[in-house]
């Protein structure tokens, strides 16, 4: 569809970008006829881009690393379920009210239950930022007793707090536990490189593990799971799933899930 004035803008606000939230969205508002697209951009400056979305008065954004927390501060309304996790990755606009919320955790999960349930299990999540927040308040909706390990203590013990669950120690604590059903990388370690938050012989063989890193879609972490009987679910599938949420929240249009998905194998 051609742009005109009549076109509704979308933009992601990040540090860094990639073409993934583009190529997904836009080919949902083709494959339905929608006169939207999606531009990102390119900002260390939160308080800024949250100015033009309200100034440009566009439709929303969505919002990436380092930005899911300190984006909070600008926002007219926070959804009580991101107020609760503490991090926005979605705002829309409507009628000039800037609403902030999270759909991290929605794709986390719905990538988790592809291939198992989570009531009664016991998970680790490795991290402490934004995403890890979004998965671990998941998981305790979901019934899963959660153990985080980060390694920074003090971010690590406050996230287990906050949640009332268990803070387990370091990353290096992992190789310790024999305890956990379901493993989940939420911190950046291995985006775009070859490093893992892990050694391979500290995973526990034949659990389910998530890498929240969706660059490469084989990373290391996920290869070493592997390569011990693990099933391993890679980012893109939570990526899929937070994107039909937000699709729907921007469109109030169910997402063509068969076409955004194409679109995202395509574009990785």
């Amino acid at each position: 569809m051609p742009i005109t004035k009549e076109t509704r803008l979308i933009t992601s606000l990040a540090a860094k970008q990639n073409n993934l939230g583009p190529a997904m969205h836009n080919a949902g508002f083709a494959a339905l006829g929608l006169n939207f697209i999606f531009l990102p951009i390119t900002t260390d400056d939160i308080a800024g881009g949250i100015a033009a979305v309200r100034g440009l008065k566009l439709v929303g954004t969505t919002v990436s690393m380092p930005h899911k927390q300190a984006v909070m501060a600008y926002l007219d309304q926070v959804d009580a379920v991101a107020r609760e996790i503490g991090a926005v990755n979605t705002v829309a606009n409507r009628d000039g009210v800037l609403t902030g919320y999270n759909s991290d955790w929605v794709g986390a999960m719905e990538a988790l239950k592809e291939v198992t349930t989570l009531s009664g299990k016991n998970a680790v999540v490795l991290g402490a930022g934004g995403a890890a927040r979004g998965i671990v308040y998941g998981l305790r909706q979901n019934g899963a007793r959660v153990t985080v390990l980060n390694r920074d203590a003090v971010k690590g013990g406050k996230l287990a707090a906050d949640f009332g669950v268990n803070y387990g120690g370091g990353l290096q604590e992992l190789g310790t536990r024999n305890d956990y059903d379901v493993l989940v990388n939420a911190t950046s370690i291995g985006f775009g490189t070859e490093a893992a938050p892990v050694e391979a012989g500290a995973i526990k063989p034949g659990v389910v593990v998530l890498d929240a890193v969706f660059v490469p879609t084989e990373t290391t972490l996920l290869r070493r799971a592997r390569e011990r009987g693990c099933t391993v679910i890679p980012g893109y599938r939570m990526l899929i799933h937070q994107a039909l949420f937000q699709f729907e929240l921007f469109t109030g249009q169910k997402p063509p899930f068969a076409v955004m998905e194409k679109a995202l194998l395509a574009a990785v």
